[in-house]
C-alpha cells in the first residue's frame, strides 16, 4: 500500500509540473533521472503541455 501511495504522489507531482530535482529530493533519490525513468510515463498530455508552455514563452517575448 505504501508503495502505491508513493507512486501516486510521484506521478501526480510530475503531472502538476514539479521539477525532477525537487521530486528526487522529496523521494530521497540521489539521481534525479530515476524518477524520470520510473514515473514519466504517467504524465497525461505531456506533448500538449510542452507545446503550450513553449508557445506562451515565445508570445511573451514578441
Amino acid at each position: 500500500m505504501m508503495h502505491a501511495l508513493r507512486h501516486l504522489f510521484a506521478s501526480e507531482a510530475i503531472n502538476e509540473g514539479v521539477d525532477v530535482y525537487t521530486l528526487a529530493d522529496l523521494l530521497g533519490h540521489e539521481d534525479p533521472s530515476f524518477p524520470l525513468r520510473r514515473y514519466m510515463h504517467c504524465v497525461t498530455g505531456a506533448v500538449d503541455k510542452a507545446l503550450k508552455a513553449i508557445g506562451q514563452r515565445y508570445r511573451s517575448v514578441a
